[in-house]
């Protein structure tokens, strides 16, 4: 009988852990935050478009580079050879058909 009983808490612990594990606990739609900045400078592949109901902009970059700085962490990095990038609208500074300069409000998950 007590092993029964073991037995039947140790299935339950594990029938709590499989959704912890499997990342049901994560949010799906993770939003940027108002603390910190992210600048963003290099040459696009493709003409920049909203999408969203104009809520972001995507393009394709041929070679950016890009630095997401908040209170805790900075994160650089480069997209390129078509990779695609969407960024928020309330990006600030210079969006050519081929090039872009410029910040926007938030360090943007990438």
């Amino acid at each position: 009988m007590k092993y029964k009983i073991i037995s039947i808490l140790i299935c339950m612990l594990l029938l709590t852990v499989i959704p912890v594990t499997a990342g049901l606990t994560i949010q799906e739609n993770p939003q940027p935050s108002r603390i910190g900045w992210t600048t963003i400078q290099g040459f696009l592949l493709t003409r920049p478009r909203e999408i969203n109901g104009g809520a972001l902009i995507m393009f394709r970059c041929l070679f950016v580079h890009y630095v997401a700085q908040s209170i805790v962490q900075r994160i650089t990095g480069f997209r390129y050879g078509g990779q695609m990038m969407v960024i928020p609208n309330t990006f600030r500074g210079v969006l050519m058909p081929h090039m872009i300069m410029g910040w926007c409000i938030g360090a943007l998950e990438f």
